[in-house]
């Protein structure tokens, strides 16, 4: 989720053609499977027989998991690519927001929505870092993982949030000859560990 700040009009928002999900819609993304399959139909229009090829599953489950994204209204079918023989299916929005309402009127399947978001970071990052060492002399060192853990107030979290958004939102306006498409995962969270937070 994400916004763009006011002052800064020449970046682009991310999320200006997303889906706003809602308690219903919410379960049709609540899938890692279907998580994968709508992101591959992000990037462009497929058919099933595709879908499953590039995902490593039969083409039953992917037709189960196309025709639950299309209940849910997150794919449709594209006639003008389709034929008698094959079906093809495009996404409707570019991406989606999840209001944080949801966290209270639907925590289980927000929880599962994020474990799939995050399964989906963790297999795109394993497949990072087996090529991490045969990037591109200057790529290779360009890319980076890290990892800090801060004591921050509410407010200083909230902050940081915005900033970290604004540097995003600033560099996606840039790009230029010899640009890639770089994925930049980011998490922000109180610690998990048990006696991190002195006040729970």
């Amino acid at each position: 989720m994400s916004t763009t700040p006011a002052d800064d009009r020449s970046a682009p928002d991310p999320f200006e053609n997303a889906a706003v999900l809602d308690a219903r819609s919410l379960r049709g993304l609540a899938h890692p499977l279907r998580m994968r399959v709508h992101q591959l139909l992000q990037k462009a229009p497929a058919t099933g027989k595709a879908v499953a090829e590039r995902l490593g599953i039969s083409s039953a489950s992917a037709s189960y998991h196309l025709r639950q994204l299309e209940t849910y209204g997150f794919i449709r079918e594209d006639p003008d690519l389709g034929t008698s023989r094959e079906r093809w299916w495009r996404a409707e929005a570019r991406g989606f927001r999840l209001p944080e309402h949801l966290d209270t009127e639907a925590p289980e399947l927000t929880t599962a929505l994020r474990h799939a978001i995050a399964a989906g970071w963790s297999e795109r990052l394993g497949a990072a870092v087996n090529q991490w060492s045969a990037q591109p002399e200057g790529w290779r060192e360009a890319q980076f993982m890290a990892d800090r853990t801060l004591d921050l107030t509410l407010e200083q979290a909230e902050g940081l949030r915005a900033e970290l958004i604004e540097v995003l939102n600033r560099h996606a306006a840039r790009g230029g000859p010899g640009e890639r498409t770089v994925h930049v995962q980011l998490a922000a969270f109180p610690s998990p560990e048990p006696g991190a937070d002195p006040d729970a």
